[in-house]
């Protein structure tokens, strides 16, 4: 039965127009991306709620909020995201570290 189904659906695209079944297919691929994007939206939102975890932007938006209520101004974070993380802080003081402690064996 496979076989004679094949058969068919070969006949079929022989007479298609291949523009017409370009278009169809561009379409499928199309809503099919669409319908895969919002199942792995789901899953992860499933996933990361299941986790105890919070998006970005409810976190920025409670720090905003709790700045608000306590009569402090939003801080910076807040209004919009962090682009670096805060290690580079860290690297800063311990380079300030180094260069005191280099100082200081100079010194002596």
């Amino acid at each position: 039965m496979a076989i004679k189904d094949l058969r068919d659906n070969l006949k079929r695209l022989k007479e298609t127009d291949p523009v017409e079944l370009a278009g169809q297919v561009n379409n499928w691929l199309q809503e099919s991306g669409e319908a895969l994007r919002l199942r792995i939206e789901d899953e992860v939102e499933k996933a990361v709620t299941k986790r105890g975890f919070v998006k970005r932007s409810e976190f920025l938006k409670l720090e905003a909020r709790i700045a608000a209520l306590e009569g402090k101004p939003a801080s910076k974070s807040a209004s919009k995201p962090a682009s670096k993380p805060a290690k580079k802080t860290v690297k800063k003081t311990a380079k300030k570290v180094v260069k005191k402690s280099a100082g200081k064996k100079a010194s002596k």
